[in-house]
């Protein structure tokens, strides 16, 4: 279907795939919204979106993504799995009585992602994880 097809439908109120009028509460019912729609048939007249190549999704390295995780402000092993020995090192630490946030610093992740750990570890409550949202 063409780009300028599916805005003009979906200015009137229709579902462009299934041909179904759209809920009344639907934003695009708002006259702001359908404006923009009209004007956005107009702009992508003759493009087929189909046709339009998409980006295509890198994964990055642990590496690249710890370089990520800190220039976004993250700690740099957010996102990352843990290793089993990652893991063996919180229980260890945990054991010795190390804090969920001294955890978080030397873990270098965040304060709920080694509460999770933790409490998948059975060794801290749900309820005790819940207090790091």
């Amino acid at each position: 279907m063409m780009a300028n097809e599916i805005f003009r439908l979906l200015a009137k109120g229709i579902h462009p795939e299934t041909g179904e009028l759209l809920s009344p509460a639907s934003i695009v019912h708002t006259p702001d919204a359908i404006r923009l729609l009209f004007a956005l048939a107009e702009e992508f007249s003759g493009v087929n979106f189909s046709a339009v190549a998409r980006k295509e999704k890198v994964k990055l390295t642990p590496e690249q993504r710890r370089e990520k995780n800190l220039a976004e402000g993250r700690p740099a092993n957010a996102y990352l799995p843990w290793s089993e020995e990652e893991k063996q090192s919180l229980i260890l630490h945990f054991r010795q009585g190390y804090t969920v946030r001294e955890l978080a610093e030397l873990c270098e992740r965040s304060p709920r992602s080694v509460a999770m750990q933790l409490e998948r570890l059975a060794l801290i409550t749900p309820e005790q994880a819940a207090t790091f949202t």
